[in-house]
């Protein structure tokens, strides 16, 4: 962020959240909007966001700032046609985050798998039950090559799992593993 950009964020805030008290209905245009030229890491291929100030997760990515623009303009729209109550403009919004509830479940298949399918260390991040698999792989081949990986060291499929939801694949893996479990027991107690 630039020192202009210091300087009139501050206003720009104050400003709608004043003026947001002379009206209920809510529109995009009645919101703190920023655009910042993001720093290109290989990982997005979008160079502008435009974004609404103390709102982080309501933006949008674009070639231009227009395009940013009309794409944050309809994420808005989706979220407001959805029901949502829509925040003042100019109020900080909380984070909330999803739970961790199956992570935390899973979480002995989740160490292994972090370091052998995606190389990480599953206790330096924040991994909640809605993280998915395409948190970690853009594109298709890197999708691929953990579907392979996956098959190869736990024996699963995971391509039907519906969203590549990381805590459906532990469950896949925890089930798959409880089962040879089982069998190598009636093995063992058949022998005997």
């Amino acid at each position: 962020m630039n020192q202009f950009s210091k300087f009139t964020r501050p206003i720009n805030r104050t400003y709608k959240f004043l003026f947001s008290f002379f009206k209920s209905n809510w529109n995009l245009q009645d919101y703190p909007i920023e655009f910042r030229q993001q720093q290109l890491l290989n990982l997005s291929e979008y160079p502008w966001e435009a974004r609404i100030i103390n709102w982080y997760w309501m933006n949008g990515d674009g070639q231009s700032k227009t395009e940013a623009y009309l794409k944050l303009k309809e994420k808005f729209n989706k979220y407001k046609s959805e029901g949502h109550l829509l925040p003042r403009p100019g109020r900080k919004i909380q984070l909330t985050y999803a739970s961790v509830e199956r992570m935390d479940q899973y979480e002995n298949e989740a160490v292994h798998f972090f370091k052998e399918i995606l190389e990480m260390d599953y206790y330096e991040m924040f991994v909640s039950d809605k993280t998915s698999m395409y948190d970690f792989c853009w594109t298709d081949e890197m999708l691929n090559e953990k579907y392979i990986q996956i098959q190869e060291i736990y024996g699963v499929q995971i391509e039907d799992i519906e969203g590549l939801m990381i805590a459906d694949i532990l469950q896949r893996i925890s089930r798959r593993h409880r089962h040879l479990i089982t069998s190598v027991r009636q093995e063992l107690e058949v022998e005997s």
